[in-house]
């Protein structure tokens, strides 16, 4: 008692400062162990069933396992707990769910009740990161990104650099001429990430030429998707305050972390066509005024609209306070750059490897996309319009991203605001995660025959699956994935252009079904398929 009397400065006593030490540090333990275990417990208290974990981490450890992906424990768990369960993940509280309506309710209804995302807890304040990206954002910096970001995606623009992608298409087919030649088998998971990342490197970062099977920065963006930053990750999720560390050290050693490293090529190669641009303003060498590739477009992006920063605890809707400019800023180009580059190339090239490996086990189906092309595209010039008109090989895209959908770890929101969804309440900052995998095989949605490959499910259109919020391979609603066309252009320019020349086969090599793996993203092991050339037939 003397040294609790000690701290308020009463005369006569004598401070026992080892005394009082431990009472603050026992103090401290059991405010900080109290801390967590609340936590942990929160869908215990709510009555909300699902699988506890441990406290501190919650279920994370669960979702470590490289070879037994997340997609694969939320399905085992859904199956013993219902569409609706809870999870905590470190300090994060999330709903995982699998009912459409539901789902539909986040992404689409109460979109502004939902505007954020779960955030990876090394990104930092979104609000705060000079280079926070389109899918970290949130609110009024989010819609601002977005509307500008847009510009770049839109048809026209696709249309300018569809001569970029026409000079992938035609690199890669030369490797693949020499790689399948005798009848070889070719790991197409492999050539397909060749090719996403020559177009990314193009279109991105300032690269001149094709650099197919030659690429320095394809082991760097590898890494980010086989390891990352996974134990850093684990750490920051438990103690959020190890993440501005961590943070710092990447930033400080670069070399260590892809991430940073990449954003610094990407940096450079901004700088680069700043001082390009500026040299020819000084020279006053003329241009064409058409863009050379996307860092072209962000620089030039400019919105028609004026925007508005609010306070960062105003709600999305309120009244704007503050002007923000229309241009993206230095640091914001290199940001969206940044995921473009990882969400193009690791996404189109598993998309492109499911595509041409249900090809392969369905030659009925590739048959059918093969007299779709010769008919649409006879000849050697694939045109924007001609890509239109290739309806059956769309549906095939389509199907293959319901049969596998790819990056279903970000089909998330967080609870900005509480409220209550199909009857359930949920209180602000709680996360809502989608079990993609679930859903996109379930009966109730698609028919008894969900686990046939059928591409003519999609003949009456896609709205119907949609609008039910049973379908969402790129996300739905505002946030949906604003790459999306220009991934589809890219894969249906390389099928059109391979589907005319060769026939895809499976070998003895070919692992049937496919083995899955991955963390942030879903891949196969390998996709082994021969590639008969046609005039064979």
């Amino acid at each position: 008692m003397v040294g609790i009397f000690g701290i308020f400065g009463i005369p006569n006593s004598v401070p026992n400062i080892p005394g009082f030490s431990l009472l603050l540090l026992s103090t401290t333990f059991i405010g900080f162990l109290s801390y967590y275990l609340w936590i942990w417990s929160y869908w215990i208290r709510k009555g909300v069933k699902g699988p506890r974990g441990i406290p501190f981490a919650g279920i994370m450890h669960r979702f470590q396992d490289y070879n037994y992906p997340f997609w694969r424990v939320m399905m085992d768990w859904t199956k013993e707990y219902g569409p609706i369960y809870g999870i905590t993940e470190g300090v994060e509280k999330t709903l995982v769910v699998s009912d459409p309506e539901f789902v539909h309710e986040v992404f689409v209804t109460q979109f502004d009740n939902f505007y954020g995302r779960k955030l990876n807890p090394l990104q930092g304040d979104p609000n705060k990161n000079k280079r926070a990206h389109l899918v970290s954002t949130q609110g009024h910096r989010w819609k601002r990104l977005r509307t500008l970001s847009s510009l770049t995606f839109s048809n026209k623009n696709l249309k300018k650099i569809m001569k970029t992608v026409d000079d992938s298409v035609a690199e890669l087919m030369r490797h693949l001429e020499k790689g399948c030649a005798g009848g070889k088998t070719v790991d197409m998971l492999e050539y397909y990430q060749e090719f996403t990342i020559d177009i990314i490197g193009k279109i991105a970062m300032g690269q001149t030429q094709s650099l197919m099977f030659e690429n320095p920065m394809l082991p760097k963006v590898k890494s980010i998707f086989v390891d990352g930053r996974k134990h850093a990750f684990f750490a920051s999720a438990m103690f959020p305050f190890l993440g501005t560390i961590f943070r710092q050290i990447f930033s400080m050693f670069p070399s260590i972390q892809p991430a940073s490293d990449i954003m610094n090529i990407i940096e450079k190669a901004v700088e680069a066509r700043i001082d390009q641009r500026n040299r020819d303003e000084k020279l006053r060498i003329e241009v064409s005024g058409e863009p050379q590739d996307f860092i072209d477009l962000f620089l030039d992006a400019r919105a028609d609209v004026d925007f508005f920063e609010q306070e960062a605890k105003d709600d999305f809707a309120k009244t704007q306070i503050t002007k923000v400019d229309k241009h993206l800023t230095f640091d914001e180009t290199v940001g969206q750059l940044f995921v473009f580059l990882l969400a193009g190339y690791d996404t189109t090239a598993l998309s492109l490897s499911y595509s041409s490996f249900l090809l392969a086990t369905h030659p009925e189906v590739q048959r059918k996309c093969q007299e779709e092309v010769d008919r649409e595209c006879s000849d050697p010039e694939v045109t924007f319009d001609h890509l239109s008109k290739l309806k059956y090989m769309d549906w095939v895209i389509k199907e293959a991203l319901r049969f596998y959908p790819l990056a279903s770890i970000v089909h998330n929101r967080k609870c900005m605001k509480a409220t209550t969804v199909c009857g359930v309440e949920i209180e602000e900052g709680t996360n809502v995660q989608v079990d993609t995998w679930t859903m996109h095989k379930d009966p109730k949605i698609w028919g008894d025959d969900v686990n046939e490959f059928k591409p003519e499910r999609w003949e009456s259109g896609d709205e119907q699956f949609i609008q039910k919020g049973g379908y969402l391979p790129f996300g739905m609603g505002p946030r949906i994935c604003i790459g999306m066309r220009l991934a589809l252009m890219e894969e249906k320019m390389l099928l059109t252009q391979i589907l005319k020349k060769y026939t895809f086969e499976t070998t003895s090599e070919t692992v049937i079904p496919l083995k899955l793996v991955g963390r942030s993203t879903t891949a196969p092991s390998s996709v082994n398929l021969k590639l008969r050339p046609r005039h064979s037939d």
